[in-house]
This record gives structure tokens, sequence and C-alpha cells, in this order.
């Protein structure tokens, strides 16, 4: 009689095992040899949904990936692809201090795009408000909201706009990735203080720094799960091909259909409808530079390829 599969999560992946919340169960189980292969499909991070075997002989076995209906990665240079770092993300939190540090839209714009390319729904975090000077908020706001994000404005030191982001976490997966210092953990600590807690345990268990992040963990987060990441100071665009870069700027994509040739990369074109529109306002040129830069870097990463 063949063993039966049981539906699981993956709740923490480090080298070669894999935890697995099968019901009330927290398994370790070991890999199938096809699973070890580094691709964006076989990889295996926290937030898979997964199924087990287990084999009385070996122990739990992990034998399945279901498909994932989103998901985090960035590129890595030293690796040279793109490194997935969760699964089925309910909503990305991309947080950002207005100031101290000072915000830099060009990682918001690489975060965002990294979003669109799993298909995670991103929220933007607008933190330290009471810090920005007048006007700048708002214009921030009107940059992103018209580019298509939902964008919560909070003070992590006082509490305001946390019931805002509140009422957007539920039983789901969430992430929440920001550049280090600019209020994340303390964002967290309003939301939940249990779970960061729980989190500097394991940090201190194991001897990981807030920087050192080696594997990806979920841990329970107001009825749902926080995936686990380390503060960030660069992001690298994830995807490979360079007509993927304007697909992930949602107010350029839909706007591509006015240009002149196609495919268009709206980067020197004549006729082009995008640079008409950043020259008419209607597309930020903040986010049209992010959109050059990204362009520049996936084109980058394909000539060295090809050498």
């Amino acid at each position: 009689m063949q063993d039966r599969l049981e539906d699981g999560l993956v709740v923490r992946v480090t080298g070669g095992e894999v935890r697995v919340r099968v019901g009330d169960t927290l398994v370790a189980c070991s890999l199938r040899g096809r699973f070890r292969v580094k691709q964006r499909d076989l990889q295996i991070v926290a937030g898979d949904r997964v199924r087990v075997r287990r084999d009385p002989g070996v122990g739990p076995v992990l034998e399945e990936v279901r498909p994932r209906e989103s998901w985090l990665s960035r590129y890595v240079e030293r690796e040279g692809g793109e490194r997935l770092i969760v699964a089925n993300v309910e909503r990305l939190f991309v947080v950002a201090s207005i100031e101290d540090p000072p915000l830099h839209p060009s990682f918001l714009d690489r975060v965002l795009g990294a979003a669109e390319w799993g298909r995670a729904p991103a929220t933007l975090v607008l933190n330290k408000v009471d810090l920005g000077k007048a006007g700048r908020v708002a214009e921030l706001r009107t940059v992103y909201a018209g580019a298509g994000y939902e964008v919560v404005e909070t003070c992590a030191t006082s509490g305001a706009g946390v019931d805002a982001l509140a009422e957007r976490v539920d039983s789901g997966i969430y992430a929440f990735v920001g550049q280090s210092g600019v209020g994340k953990s303390s964002l967290l600590n309003r939301l939940d203080p249990a779970c960061r807690l729980e989190v500097r345990a394991v940090a201190e268990r194991t001897g990981r720094g807030r920087h050192t992040t080696t594997f990806s963990q979920l841990f329970p987060f107001r009825g749902g799960y926080l995936a686990d990441t380390p503060g960030m100071q660069t992001f690298r665009f994830p995807a490979g091909d360079e007509t993927d870069v304007a697909a992930c700027f949602p107010e350029i994509a839909e706007r591509s259909g006015g240009c002149r040739f196609d495919p268009c990369t709206h980067s020197h074109e004549p006729g082009c409808a995008i640079k008409a529109d950043v020259e008419a306002g209607r597309v930020a040129g903040s986010r049209y530079a992010s959109y050059l830069d990204i362009l520049a870097e996936v084109r980058g990463r394909a000539r060295n390829r090809g050498r």
C-alpha cells in the first residue's frame, strides 16, 4: 500500500534541511535529488506549499512542490542568477523612511519591480513621516499612487498609521522589505511584539546578525505568517530579459501601446509614447530614471553572458 501524501507549508530552509508544517506538527524533511537544482521552479523556500510522504524507513520526505501563486526574488551577482526569498506572498510591504536614512527611489522601484515580476501585491509604507519636509510625503504619494500602488503613511514612534497596516494583514504570508534603518523592526513590534521576540530569539540561538540571514523562515504573525528578511542596502532586479523590465512598471506597461515601434524599449526610439508621457508629467521622471537604470543593468548581464 502506498504511503499517503500530506499537504504542508515550508516554514524554514537552511542548508539541506527543510522544515515543514504539516497540520499542527513541524517536521524536518529530506529532499529528493531533483529539488537540489538551483532554478526558480525547483528551489525550495519558505512559503512553498508542498506534499510530504512519511516514510517509516527514512522519515518525512518532500515529494512535490505545488505551483507558486506569487514570490519575491532578486538577482544575486555571485550566483549569476535569480534567488528566491519567499513564496506565495499575500502582500509585500516595501518600507521606506522619509528621512534618517533618506528615501532612495531607485531601491524602492527595484523592489516594487521585483514584486510585479513575482505577482506579489505590493504596498508602499512611508515611515517616519514626522521627519519629512512639508510637501515631500504628498509628492511621494502622488508618484506611487499614480503608478498604481497603495501607499500607507506611518510613524513607528507614535504608532500613527499602524492600524492601517494591521487592517491589511490577515491569514496569509506577508513580507516587510526595506533598507537597514528605515524602521521595519519598529513597525513589526507595533504590529505583533510576540513575533519580533521570536525572531530575535532564533537569531540569538543561531548567532545570526541582522545583516547575515542565510536562509528563509516564516514566523506566526497576526493569524498568518511573516517572512524573515534582512535589511538590504541594494536590490538587483531579478528578471533576465530587457522586455520584462517595462512589464514590471505598471504605468509604463499600460501606456506602451502608443509607441511608434513594437517592441519599443522606451529608451532611444523616436515616436516613443513613454518618453512623451515623461515630458508631459504623466509618468514620473524618477520612475522613468529607475526604469532606464534597471534596463541598463539587465542589458549588461546579457552582454556578460554572451562573452
